[in-house]
């Protein structure tokens, strides 16, 4: 899916903003569509980047890892993407044939995005009490989905099960958030991890009630919502995160202007207020530099945490 993000007035941009003379427009891929938590915080944040940069922005929504892997190194294309595909699957898989500090050039997170384990509201279950006391006395018998078998979620459902021995069958005939979604709202699968924008609507509707927040402490959306820390869970303590990359190759020059690019565009009100309302929490980081050695180690807590709950992927 693509999109062209509304031209913005521009006026004098003065120090804040880059003075170029550069006339093409800047190409975002993202790696899942448009849905997406990535793609969700992209759409939010590009007016405010394309203000900054004094040049339109184009967003292709959901073209998948290898094409951002593949994106030429044009002094105009970033690529967003997200914990599973730039640090849980590098780290223990292999085989998995892409390397986010070498066959990419980080540039800077852009959101903290809480994942939330839902159940069908139709079970009568609205607590992680109720939940253990139900699967207690009838083992086996609720279904969850882990959206996908490199999935995250699937890493997060590990912990939770394993720590506070819930006993639960998986589905995995449901492939994707969306769908997954779908399912749990026709109460056709039971309990589902993903991430808050995702989760948001099927709350808010009272077709499914949150259970526990994979995030490092409360969010504002949830208040009431405990955490998987709050409940013992400390092998999983914060859910998802998305950033911004460039192709390798890219010159520092583009890398820098990307990266403020993006700060001045998160410390915007209405932005913060935007990803707020999915769940999300804007995060930039420091320096790109920063946002590589966060890659390191989120590839290291995501290994160590793969080894203890036992999560091996083909």
């Amino acid at each position: 899916m693509h999109r062209l993000v509304p031209t913005v007035a521009l006026g004098l941009i003065g120090y804040t903003g880059i003075a170029t003379a550069q006339t093409e427009s800047v190409v975002i891929l993202t790696t899942y569509p448009a849905t997406g938590s990535s793609s969700t915080a992209t759409t939010i944040i590009a007016p405010k980047l394309q203000e900054y940069l004094g040049r339109e922005i184009e967003i292709d929504y959901g073209v998948g890892l290898q094409a951002g892997v593949d994106a030429p190194a044009d002094e105009r294309t970033v690529f967003v993407s997200t914990i599973g595909n730039m640090a849980m699957l590098p780290a223990i898989l292999p085989a998995f044939g892409v390397d986010p500090l070498s066959d990419l050039r980080p540039v800077t997170r852009i959101t903290a995005v809480p994942d939330v384990l839902i159940a069908h509201s139709g079970l009568g279950i609205d607590t992680l009490d109720e939940l253990l006391e139900y699967t207690g006395a009838n083992p086996g018998e609720l279904t969850y989905s882990h959206i996908a078998p490199r999935s995250i979620h699937r890493l997060e459902f590990a912990a939770l099960l394993g720590e506070l021995g819930i006993d639960v069958t998986l589905d995995e005939s449901i492939r994707g958030s969306a769908a997954a979604m779908e399912a749990v709202a026709n109460g056709d699968v039971d309990l589902v991890i993903t991430t808050s924008p995702y989760v948001s609507p099927l709350i808010q509707s009272g077709a499914a009630v949150p259970l526990v927040v994979v995030h490092p402490a409360r969010i504002p959306l949830l208040p009431d919502v405990p955490t998987m820390l709050e409940r013992g869970v400390d092998g999983m303590p914060s859910g998802s995160w998305g950033g911004f990359f460039a192709p390798a190759g890219s010159s520092e020059e583009f890398v820098r202007q990307i990266f403020e690019a993006a700060r001045f565009a998160m410390s915007d009100p209405g932005v913060n207020e935007a990803i707020g309302a999915h769940g999300m929490e804007v995060w930039p980081s420091e320096s790109p530099e920063e946002f590589e050695q966060f890659i390191r180690d989120e590839m290291t807590r995501l290994d160590d945490a793969a080894e203890r709950y036992g999560m091996q992927v083909e």
